[in-house]
């Protein structure tokens, strides 16, 4: 009788071995599909941050073999694969509309490297002090951007929030941001709702808001920032970084694992000043010398993901892999605050 017993046990065992198998594998198809992450990439994901993917793999096994009350292996494959298309019925909506945003903005951008043109080659002469010339030259590119994009970019962040975890995948996607990422970060990015970047009042400088959701358990800050300003004594310029204080709840503290510092994406809210001497090239509207990772990560915030996030998130993107320039200075600049 006990060996009847044990042998229905295994037996038992065996089938949700393989269910829980079925699972994992539909969830995978699930994962790619949603978020357009390339196999390769999801193989690489699972590898770097298995304790990330083991939990989601273990929510998607609870939801549809514990909570859900069929039994029937058939019927369970069924539930999962029409709570999959279920899934992507509620998000197919918001892609559509981010496909199409997405579309505005690049069109956006076009006419800002023509109007941007037309607007130096009949300003550039009225000018003969190149400050003058770099601040009305800002103004415009401000008020281009007001008018044009920034309603875009709002309109994304709303289709954005039908679509799971947008802003991660849009920086996982980037090789350096995703290397400056620790696997116990995407739990709070996940409540990550919006990236913005506007420019100082001197507009040298710029600043960059990390909105999270109101739910976010890890701590109360609802926006982190990250200011860049230029410090400038007429001979050289130092950059001084100030970023947001956070305020971890209890035991949530990710920059410190047992009581001790470790790696995280959220020290890049750390504050500091540079002292070797910099220089700002207000021709090319850059800073130049021996910049610092840091700066040259919230480069790629305001360059790269935010005015893009939607091809980043769908790894439509082309990612450089080092810090080198573009070979498009202008679709470059066009994104700048």
């Amino acid at each position: 009788m006990a060996q009847s017993s044990t042998s229905a046990k295994r037996a038992k065992t065996s089938i949700q071995d393989d269910d829980d198998a079925a699972a994992i594998e539909a969830y995978k198809t699930y994962v790619r599909v949603m978020s357009c992450v390339p196999p390769t990439h999801f193989k690489e994901m699972e590898q770097t941050k298995p304790e990330s993917m083991r939990k989601l793999k273990a929510s998607f096994v609870f939801q549809f073999y514990f909570v859900s009350p069929i039994s029937n292996k058939k019927d369970r494959g069924l539930i999962i694969c029409s709570s999959i298309f279920f899934l992507l019925q509620l998000s197919l909506e918001s892609r559509d509309q981010l496909k199409e945003i997405h579309a505005d903005i690049v069109k956006e951008e076009a006419l800002f490297v023509e109007e941007r043109k037309r607007w130096v080659a009949d300003n550039r002469d009225l000018y003969t002090d190149m400050n003058k010339f770099f601040v009305e030259r800002c103004l415009w590119e401000t008020e281009f951007k007001e008018i044009h994009l920034k309603p875009l970019y709002e309109k994304r962040c709303i289709a954005a929030k039908g679509v799971s975890d947008f802003w991660l995948t849009a920086m996982i996607a980037n090789k350096i941001l995703y290397k400056q990422i620790a696997e116990r970060d995407t739990k709070a990015l996940y409540f990550l709702n919006d990236i913005e970047s506007s420019r100082t009042t001197d507009f040298k400088g710029f600043e960059l808001r990390f909105t999270f959701d109101d739910h976010n358990p890890y701590f109360k800050n609802k926006v982190l920032t990250k200011k860049y300003e230029m410090m400038d004594d007429n001979e050289s310029v130092s950059l001084k970084a100030i970023g947001t204080k956070i305020d971890w709840y209890p035991s949530q503290k990710l920059t410190q694992q047992s009581g001790k510092s470790s790696e995280s994406f959220f020290k890049f809210f750390s504050s500091y000043a540079t002292i070797d001497p910099l220089s700002f090239d207000k021709e090319a509207d850059e800073l130049k010398g021996d910049l610092p990772t840091d700066y040259l990560i919230g480069t790629k915030f305001r360059d790269k993901i935010i005015p893009h996030a939607i091809s980043w998130h769908t790894f439509s993107e082309d990612d450089d892999s080092d810090f080198g320039d573009d070979s498009d200075e202008e679709c470059e600049r066009c994104s700048r605050w």
